[in-house]
């Protein structure tokens, strides 16, 4: 235990997988810093706040959070991400906050000498740069926060990185949460078709029943036979079951969205100089463009941010984008339901670099069957390898 005092960990961010981290470093005696870029803890999670989790809260707990709840709570409980943000995380992070440092983004990680790591953190607290000489990086910081554009192969769009960064942006890729009023009588498009897109689906129907001038459009790139979703009758997650039912409605029900674009790309945006609105060049195999829209929800997933540990000879996964020892495991998998993954063990951790980890969803590169008992087992496989060699 001595000896773990003088390893210095660094964990990058302090979601459900990050908080996590620190309870294992504080429970085997390791000196820890948590990096957190938002203004409080669970950043990503806070940016789908309103959004129920598909699965119920006990499957969403580690044993060493769950021991330290002092209220009983409801472990079938299907939360929204602010419910789980105060009902659990919240309370666990309430041991670790000494080692959180918020409003400190990690910008880069490189080598420091042989054994050492050296992270170059943004503190906007003091609006200043600093270094953390680290013996050991776990980067936790997940996907969601890295959205994929809309172009072709995930390609931005024409002027797609221009209008991100207007202000406001007629382009947003989360969930939306607003009141039905601020998108009434709107022309809306949406693109995407997993399980975010369903949601914002299922919203946009919503907004159009209350206020049925606003016109709706949903771009896919998938070829669609017959339902956008698979049905599962025997699906175990029953928001995910009833988010696909409900979804295939609205899909099938040809008085909401106004049209449905299947096997599209969206290739260009183009801003009016007389208004807000923009106009869309959508390729398929009926090129068209939509004029005077008002708002983009983009709902096209997320991939990890590669930049952090660009100075770091990780090896990735070409297909993944995930590193090498993982991916191979996860692509081998005989079922891609999320479910039915399996902890894969402690050497599908290791990366090329000594003592760098990627865990939780990050972890699974572009894969979308990420859960948190995976993530949980994940963290229990590192502290293994760490303990391992102090």
């Amino acid at each position: 235990m001595s000896e773990n005092q003088n390893f210095m960990i660094g964990i990058i961010g302090s979601g459900p997988i990050g908080l996590e981290c620190g309870l294992h470093a504080l429970k085997h005696g390791y000196q820890f810093i948590i990096f957190e870029s938002g203004d409080d803890i669970a950043n990503n999670v806070r940016l789908w706040a309103h959004v129920q989790l598909f699965t119920p809260l006990n499957m969403n707990m580690s044993l060493l959070g769950k021991n330290l709840l002092k209220e009983e709570q409801d472990i079938n409980a299907f939360l929204t991400g602010g419910e789980y943000i105060e009902h659990y995380l919240r309370p666990v992070s309430c041991l670790l906050q000494p080692n959180i440092r918020l409003r400190h983004r990690v910008i880069s990680i490189g080598r420091f000498h042989t054994n050492k790591f050296i992270i170059l953190v943004e503190n906007k607290h003091s609006n200043c740069e600093e270094y953390f000489i680290v013996d050991c990086v776990i980067d936790a910081s997940g996907t969601y926060n890295n959205p994929n554009f809309v172009g072709p192969s995930y390609l931005p769009a024409i002027n797609e990185r221009a209008l991100r960064n207007k202000l406001p942006s007629p382009i947003t890729y989360l969930i939306p949460h607003c009141n039905y009023e601020q998108v009434a009588d709107k022309r809306i498009v949406l693109v995407g078709k997993g399980y975010s897109a369903a949601t914002s689906a299922v919203f946009l129907a919503k907004v159009k029943e209350a206020y049925p001038k606003t016109q709706l459009y949903w771009i896919i790139k998938q070829p669609i036979d017959h339902l956008p979703y698979c049905i599962n009758p025997e699906d175990p997650l029953i928001q995910r079951r009833e988010l696909v039912a409900s979804v295939n409605q609205i899909y099938a029900n040809k008085n909401i969205f106004t049209e449905i674009y299947d096997k599209a790309a969206v290739t260009k945006f183009t801003l009016s100089t007389s208004s807000s609105t923009i106009d869309i060049t959508i390729d398929s195999p009926h090129p068209t463009i939509l004029n005077n829209i008002d708002y983009v929800i983009a709902n096209t997933g997320s991939q990890p941010d590669r930049s952090l540990y660009a100075n770091l000879n990780v090896h990735e996964c070409y297909r993944t984008k995930g590193p090498m020892a993982l991916a191979v495991k996860l692509l081998s998998s005989s079922s891609a339901d999320c479910l039915k993954q399996t902890s894969h063990g402690t050497n599908s951790m290791l990366t090329t670099e000594k003592n760098f980890f990627i865990v939780g969803n990050k972890s699974y590169g572009k894969q979308t069957n990420f859960i948190l008992q995976i993530g949980f087992e994940q963290i229990n496989d590192i502290f293994k390898l760490i303990n391992e060699q102090c």
